[in-house]
């Protein structure tokens, strides 16, 4: 088989599973909801990935490579509040399915060591990137500098994860935007009040509500 096709081929299987565990979940997604999604037979399927496990990895590593390709964070260093609000925009869906399936995997992590190690690792990075980008920002002036950048990185994860499970449970995603945003002005704001008013660009996306000119 000629490389580029199989390696399309593969993608268009992950494509389809996926479509179909933010339909059913992944414990409900079987082989043959699959392939009959893809109109293919099951067998066909087995050419590609020798189980779902397998075909679970590689769609994880395609949610996370979706989240890798926004910006990250610390190319805006000189609004935290900017920043993290654009995180929450890009990466908070309002689709209840989708948070549903990755909270699932989460949940996998204690029983499927090849799904969690990949988890693990990310959930990792991602603290790290965290923790650099809020570092930066504190040696600039615009975030309180008495708590540790780890224990703000973490705090905003969980927070961030914790918002996952209430869009799941009903809460409007309107809503926990502007709590969002009210938890990033306690954490950023007061701390770095005058160097937002002496140093944010006109045309920064939280330059309104760092100055306090808007209601949201």
């Amino acid at each position: 088989m000629v490389p580029e096709y199989r390696k399309e081929a593969k993608n268009r299987i992950v494509n389809a599973g996926l479509e179909v565990m933010y339909q059913k979940g992944y414990c409900r997604t079987t082989m043959d909801d699959i392939a009959k999604h893809l109109n293919v037979t099951k067998p066909a399927l087995y050419r590609y990935f020798k189980n779902k496990n397998e075909l679970i990895l590689e769609s994880a590593k395609i949610l996370q490579g979706e989240y890798r390709r926004i910006q990250s964070p610390q190319k805006s260093n000189k609004c935290p509040i900017a920043t993290w609000i654009t995180v929450f925009d890009q990466m908070m869906s309002s689709e209840s399915n989708e948070h549903a399936l990755l909270l699932e995997l989460i949940g996998m992590t204690k029983y499927e060591p090849e799904i969690g190690n990949y988890s693990i690792e990310r959930m990792k990075i991602g603290i790290e990137e965290s923790t650099k980008t809020i570092a930066e920002q504190q040696k600039k002036g615009y975030v309180t500098s008495t708590t540790d950048p780890r224990t703000l990185a973490i705090a905003l994860l969980s927070i961030f994860n914790g918002m996952r499970m209430m869009i799941i449970l009903g809460v409007e995603h309107d809503e926990l935007r502007i709590r969002w945003i009210e938890i990033i002005r306690a954490l950023f704001l007061e701390s770095g009040r005058d160097k937002f008013s002496e140093k944010c660009p006109l045309d920064c996306p939280g330059y309104d509500i760092c100055t306090g000119f808007t209601e949201f």
